[in-house]
């Protein structure tokens, strides 16, 4: 269910008009299924923490996102401006490698995750 209120989002054009996002700063695993992470902003950064057990088994969006079901592959995510977990057999980021855009990773810590920190909106110079 939660994959699909992010598809609705993210093929509604109106949204992303103007819309610039500027990344995942860094990841970090911090146990069971739930990751730290920091969204760069203008001039601060963002810190949530998100359960992914709802997004990657309950809602089972299958497909690249199975193997992450595996507690140890999962917790060899990366976040740099995308989330990603390299292939854990060459470290490298090649077709085995599984990777989620920094809009939809927003979208569900905006939505599901912890707010430890949200940046303060920046002044019009």
């Amino acid at each position: 269910m939660k994959w699909k209120e992010w598809d609705i989002v993210a093929n509604d054009e109106k949204l992303w008009h103007d819309r610039e996002e500027k990344g995942i700063l860094k990841a970090e695993y911090i146990g069971d299924y739930r990751l730290r992470l920091w969204f760069e902003e203008d001039l601060d950064v963002s810190i949530y923490e998100l359960d992914f057990y709802t997004l990657i088994v309950e809602d089972n969006p299958g497909g690249v996102f199975e193997v992450l079901k595996d507690r140890e592959r999962f917790q060899l995510v990366e976040g740099d401006y995308a989330l990603a977990w390299l292939n854990p057999e060459t470290g490298l980021y090649d077709e085995q490698a599984i990777d989620i855009a920094p809009e939809s990773i927003r979208f569900f810590c905006e939505k599901y995750g912890k707010k430890l920190k949200v940046a303060e909106p920046t002044m019009p110079a």
